[in-house]
């Protein structure tokens, strides 16, 4: 049954007044919050209204979405009628037939709003497929959507009801950022990066997460039916923290104005403080394997206040604020036996959200000593929080998705020792990389993954030179093997780094506009040059005020404004230009600067002759499959276009 969800687009466009881009999706996040419409008996406003349905909220759409002026709905198994006009159909991107790359993506047509002469003109903008798809209206042959928070049209062949298993492996720089959503829509988290004010590019996997559940899917919560720190590392839980506190700060980041967890996971071994024990992971018992491990939200409790049990900075706080947020998340460890493993059982599933798709848990792997499930010691404090990650197998069907946290050699001799015969539960389509790109790997380990796509999650400028070359290598040459002998291409394996798919926009200073300078002899406007006058363009003379007045004239009309306004401010600034250039007119920039994974130094730079970095592109790679085929893509630099790469799942499905 088609699902829909509570929207009224048209409504909260009219109510949003501000031009700003930050203060109109403030305002779009407080009418989204307050919004509400009823649920009526009957196909008309003065029948019985039986509940009222907030923003955000989910349904079930008997019908679909339908071409009147209500649409049948059913609502926690109960049936009524609201307002089409408050209602979207959720649909995905449809795959045409084929395996050719072109036919995994399609066209949506929308008007493209240009900043620079204030106007929109008819464009259209690549989709791909499983993207999601609202529909606002259906028609024949083309239907109204939204589409990555873009209005538009598409084509009706083009879309699809069934969804896909969506993996995003987010560019976080250093560390791990991964969200997963399941065909039924549920959605995971896992990690989140080192926080922001460590990043150098100042993002991490709570801005990719925002911008999906805010832009992308039009909601003013963040809802995650799991929220999963990998281990006790700041560059894997930073980015989850950040995006719980956020909505607490006055000078708030994000958009969406809540975080709803429904689980969080984690996977025992924790960061505690050095005076409970010799290394800081927690008591060990005579046999020197770990036993004290979090456990349930009640022991999480206790191990953020009492001084015995104690979680130590920065990995406390975190887990505070994971309490913080609601009283209704639940605790969960995240580990497999080695007992279950020798029994012959299935591995345990962490999360299934429906028959055809399951989370199973491969690490870590614990064991029984005198009774009291343990833990290895793997030597150093860094070995034993990266080497006791979680590590989980996503199946969907005949697809197998492979996510290994910091693994590390000491670790994959341990899980080869446990799994024995059993080691190929780790073989699959598509990896995450473990560490980073790290050289601390097993090569027989990678032997055992034999995965057809590997996705290094690599940072610059950190430290620790990942991805490491022959790492690199190794996963290309313990990867599945696959050649179109007819075409002589390679199809696989592939060699994913979310740091060579990173790129950034730089722009040239032309001029900075001041507004309202306090301390200003006249509190008025004022302007520094960036660089020479002859190497502006022409719109680069116009104020403020005068690319505001852009807006909606015709061509003829804006190119006037500009031929009147270049010869108006040309010679205002022409003895700027000669005072900039000898420094005694100047704007200098003091820069934080990055030295390693959290070590910065401040720098000076003049703004003359300087270029902004204006816009980061992340190096996501998203990686989709329906089970059958599996589908690796990453946004180009023009932010329209995709590389697609393709290929079959090669397991058996249960």
């Amino acid at each position: 049954m088609p699902t829909g969800w509570i929207r009224a687009y048209d409504e909260e466009d009219k109510h949003v007044k501000s031009d700003v881009p930050f203060f109109e999706r403030s305002e779009r996040g407080k009418f989204r919050q307050s919004f509400s419409t009823p649920v009526h008996n009957s196909s008309s406003a003065s029948s019985p209204i039986l509940a009222t349905l907030k923003w955000g909220a989910v349904v079930e759409l008997p019908n679909g979405l339908a071409s009147s002026s209500w649409t049948r709905i059913i609502h926690k198994n109960k049936p009524g009628f609201v307002k089409s006009k408050h209602l979207v159909e959720v649909a995905f991107v449809a795959r045409k037939s084929g395996t050719a790359a072109k036919n995994f993506s399609t066209k949506m047509e929308y008007d493209r709003f240009d900043v620079s002469t204030q106007t929109s003109e008819p464009s259209d903008r690549e989709v791909i497929w499983g993207d999601l798809v609202q529909v606002l209206k259906w028609g024949s042959t083309k239907c109204d959507v939204r589409v990555r928070g873009t209005r538009g049209q598409m084509k009706r062949d083009d879309i699809a009801t069934e969804g896909l298993l969506d993996v995003y492996f987010i560019d976080v720089g250093q560390g791990d950022g991964i969200l997963v959503r399941t065909p039924d829509s549920k959605h995971m988290l896992i990690d989140g990066g080192l926080a922001r004010i460590d990043q150098q590019t100042g993002k991490n996997a709570a801005d990719l997460v925002d911008w999906k559940f805010f832009i992308d899917y039009g909601d003013h919560r963040v809802r995650l039916d799991s929220l999963m720190a990998s281990h006790s590392d700041a560059d894997h839980f930073g980015g989850l923290h950040d995006l719980l506190r956020d909505t607490k700060l006055a000078d708030r980041e994000l958009d969406c104005v809540g975080v709803d967890v429904e689980t969080f996971h984690h996977p025992g071994l924790s960061r505690r403080i050095k005076s409970l024990d010799s290394e800081g992971l927690g008591k060990k018992n005579a046999n020197g394997n770990f036993v004290q491990l979090l456990d349930d939200r009640s022991d999480a409790e206790t191990a953020v206040t009492s001084s015995s049990k104690k979680l130590s900075p920065p990995w406390i706080w975190f887990v505070r604020d994971v309490l913080g947020n609601s009283k209704k998340t639940k605790v969960k460890r995240v580990m497999v036996s080695r007992e279950h493993l020798q029994t012959g059982k299935p591995l345990p599933t962490l999360w299934k959200p429906d028959k055809s798709c399951s989370v199973e848990v491969l690490a870590p792997v614990s064991f029984l000593d005198d009774g009291t499930t343990a833990l290895p010691d793997l030597g150093s404090k860094g070995k034993n929080t990266n080497g006791h990650s979680i590590c989980l197998r996503l199946k969907y069907k005949r697809a197998r998705i492979l996510l290994t946290g910091d693994l590390n050699s000491k670790s994959m001799n341990w899980l080869e020792a446990c799994y024995g015969d059993r080691i190929s539960l780790f073989k699959c389509d598509v990896a995450k990389a473990c560490h980073h790109g790290s050289h601390d790997v097993s090569y027989r380990f990678l032997e055992a993954i034999n995965a057809a796509a590997t996705v290094i999650c690599s940072g610059d400028a950190e430290g620790h030179a990942h991805p490491r070359p022959e790492i690199v290598a190794a996963s290309a040459c313990t990867g599945h093997k696959d050649v179109d002998r007819a075409k002589d291409r390679l199809l696989t394996p592939l060699i994913y780094m979310t740091e060579i798919q990173r790129s950034v926009t730089i722009g040239a200073i032309n001029r900075i506009d001041l507004k309202n300078v306090t301390g200003a002899a006249d509190n008025t406007d004022q302007v520094v040059l960036g660089r020479p006058i002859d190497e502006i363009n022409d719109k680069g003379f116009l104020t403020p005020s005068a690319r505001k007045s852009l807006r909606g004239k015709s061509k003829a009309q804006q190119k006037k404004i500009i031929k009147d306004t270049v010869a108006q401010e040309k010679p205002n600034l022409k003895a700027m230009e000669t005072a900039t250039q000898r420094g005694t007119i100047r704007a200098d920039f003091n820069l934080t600067v990055p030295l390693g994974p959290v070590e910065e130094q401040n720098e000076t730079k003049r703004g003359w002759r300087t270029r902004l970095m204006q816009k980061t592109h992340y190096g996501m790679v998203t990686v989709r499959t329906d089970g059958k085929t599996i589908m690796c893509a990453t946004l180009e630099e023009t932010g329209d276009e995709w590389t697609i790469h393709t290929f079959p799942a090669r397991f058996t499905a249960d």
